[in-house]
């Protein structure tokens, strides 16, 4: 987490006042974005490994992405530790209209504090999308995109 936390920090603090456009935001993002990249697989915590990045302009807009796994026996232990299921309940319930409605909540929980901490210089720019990808390392679970901010569309 900690490596996650000074790659995220470089990332935010390369990106200049003065990039105001979409268009330049993504060209000062770049670089960063590549070589965070190649450091991937990152271990962001106990449960979470960041695989790819990718800042992409098209079409007026600048497309930050992360992408994520979710090491699925982590987070079913943990759901068992917090209710009354087995795991393969838990599992079971994932696969669920009301299961992934959960996922998505949390995930998207979690993309709602970066936009207002560590996006927030991103902000007001037009044209900006942050998103978040997350897989799981058991593809019974449905993978969920979290919206971090986008801004003008």
């Amino acid at each position: 987490m900690k490596r996650f936390s000074m790659v995220l920090m470089l990332l935010v603090s390369s990106f200049s006042a003065n990039a105001i456009t979409a268009k330049e935001a993504c060209e000062e993002l770049k670089p960063v974005v590549k070589d965070m990249q190649s450091q991937t697989p990152m271990d962001i915590d106990y449960m979470t490994t960041l695989t790819g990045a990718q800042a992409i302009y098209a079409a007026s807009a600048c497309l930050l992405n992360y992408n994520y796994v979710i090491k699925s026996d982590v987070l079913l232990k943990e759901m068992t530790d917090t209710n009354d299921l087995s795991i393969e309940e838990n599992l079971d319930f994932l696969m669920t209209e009301e299961g992934k409605e959960t996922l998505q909540s949390i995930f998207d929980n979690i993309a709602s504090n970066a936009a207002q901490t560590a996006f927030q210089p991103f902000a007001e720019i037009k044209g900006m999308k942050i998103t978040y990808f997350y897989a799981f390392d058991d593809q019974k679970i449905p993978s969920v995109m979290a919206t971090v901010m986008e801004n003008g569309f």
